[in-house]
């Protein structure tokens, strides 16, 4: 009962925020879009070619053109990438990007292929003519567009989609998860009270829980149900998840499938992957629990079941991205405004460049104090960690250890999960984006899970201090969540 009473009230509280988006989809159709995609045989979509206000054409699926003029509406085709196609007057056949075709001079015909080439072209001289026999004259230049996302959020949208199409309501999609998310919570805690890791009574648990669903960036981005923030609210969930599989190694492959479903919505997920293996090979902080090489034929095998669906939903995704980009690893963001994103073409996805700034995003940024209205400004890079969900200052704080069973499985437990936080977490720092457009550090939902698990297992006792810090927490976000995208007074660039 307490399970489903939690999932029920999360999911009231989320669609009340939502309010009239609820309604309707979200603006941003991406997910909708590639599993139409999928629905249709390809992988590609020739939706970005649409214009604002046009009139629908024949055989045009349910609800496309409102989905185009919803999204034109507020933005461009953001994160649809793209490439292009060229026929040289050779007869070569070149796919790939020129990335400083708005700088002038000579690099702008740079050419950088999928396959890993440059080469230099002169669109204006060293294409051939004639590609298409309807427009004869015309160059053979074309361009190729593509979702820039791991997959699986459209594939759980396939069935919705084969019914409303681009009417389908992502936003309801959304905080069905979010929910679901706060309810695993809920279990996952209760699972570590019966096995006396955490002392915590169900007051206590409940507060834990609403801290996550409604005291981290986990708020905001479920009432702003979107393209980005659905995939983290997925992952969120299936993240999750993977930790009630994962803990103590018990279900290894049911953790593997979670997982390789977590990497397939959001990627940075892959370095959870680091949780399971230290559960199997060190559950009390030695190896293999002090039994010895006994032990190891028993942890292959759990190391074995957990690798199998990894591998599979991995070599998968590995198609996936080859036939999309000739690249196994790329999912298609080095491909976004067709490669020509300064950051991205001067110091790739991910550089030590980026460090200073995403750190001070990730933890500190703070809100300006103004005398005059609107009072309060808010970067949209995002408040840090610590300024939007201050109880995780608990963390820093001296506490008396619990008086429970198995101290040592205890102990052994939050390092991995801190080792897992540090894994998902550190490579994000080094990502040429830091979530921009956000109330929140919203890359923390990536490691949000196993760091919630560290405050459970690292603060036996809720205090009045820290439950103050909680409803903190939930103040500021519930701000975040009404404002961000509504009252734009209290932003800025």
């Amino acid at each position: 009962m307490w399970l489903l009473a939690i999932f029920a009230s999360s999911l009231l509280i989320y669609g009340a925020v939502c309010g009239a988006t609820l309604l309707e989809p979200s603006p941003h159709f991406h997910f909708v879009d590639m599993a139409e995609s999928f629905l249709h045989g390809r992988l590609d979509t020739d939706t970005p070619r649409r214009a604002a206000g046009q009139k629908p054409l024949p055989g045009d699926p349910p609800g496309l053109q409102d989905a185009v003029n919803r999204q034109l509406k507020g933005s461009g085709w953001n994160d649809w990438a793209s490439y292009r196609v060229l026929t040289l007057r050779g007869g070569e056949r070149v796919k790939g990007v020129f990335p400083w075709k708005d700088v002038p001079g000579p690099r702008q015909h740079e050419f950088h292929t999928l396959d890993g080439r440059l080469m230099i072209i002169d669109v204006d001289r060293d294409l051939k003519v004639g590609c298409d026999p309807k427009q004869p004259w015309r160059k053979c230049d074309d361009v190729i567009y593509q979702v820039s996302f791991p997959p699986f959020p459209a594939v759980v949208m396939l069935p919705l989609a084969k019914i409303w199409h681009y009417r389908t309501n992502d936003v309801l999609v959304t905080i069905v998860f979010a929910a679901l998310s706060v309810a695993l919570t809920w279990l996952w805690l209760a699972r570590l009270r019966r096995r006396e890791l955490i002392g915590h009574d169900a007051a206590d648990r409940l507060w834990i829980t609403a801290f996550l669903g409604f005291g981290t960036a986990a708020f905001f981005v479920s009432a702003h149900a979107s393209v980005w923030f659905t995939a983290m609210v997925i992952g969120m969930t299936l993240h999750l998840g993977y930790l009630l599989a994962a803990e103590g190694g018990e279900r290894p492959l049911l953790a593997g499938l979670l997982l390789g479903l977590g990497v397939a919505t959001r990627t940075p997920l892959l370095f959870a992957g680091l949780f399971l293996p230290l559960e199997v090979l060190w559950p009390d902080g030695r190896w293999l629990g002090g039994q010895g090489k006994a032990g190891i034929p028993a942890a292959l095998k759990k190391l074995v079941l957990f690798a199998l669906p990894l591998v599979l939903i991995g070599g998968v995704l590995a198609w996936f991205n080859w036939a999309r980009w000739e690249n196994p690893g790329e999912f298609g963001h080095l491909y976004l405004l067709e490669g020509t994103r300064g950051p991205t073409r001067e110091h790739g996805l991910f550089s030590f460049a980026f460090l200073n700034h995403n750190l001070g995003t990730a933890l500190l940024n703070m809100p300006q104090i103004l005398p005059d209205p609107p009072f309060l400004l808010i970067t949209r890079h995002g408040l840090g960690l610590l300024t939007s969900s201050p109880a995780f200052l608990a963390l820093f704080a001296q506490h008396a250890p619990p008086r429970l069973g198995d101290d040592a499985r205890r102990q052994a437990l939050a390092r991995h999960l801190m080792w897992s936080v540090a894994a998902v977490a550190v490579p994000g720092l080094f990502y040429q984006n830091d979530g921009w457009q956000q109330f929140s550090y919203r890359f923390a939902i990536d490691f949000l899970p196993p760091l919630l698990g560290v405050l459970a297992l690292r603060v036996p006792t809720l205090s009045k201090k820290v439950k103050a810090l909680i409803v903190l927490s939930v103040a500021i976000q519930l701000f975040g969540a009404i404002t961000f995208g509504r009252a734009e007074q209290f932003y800025y660039d």
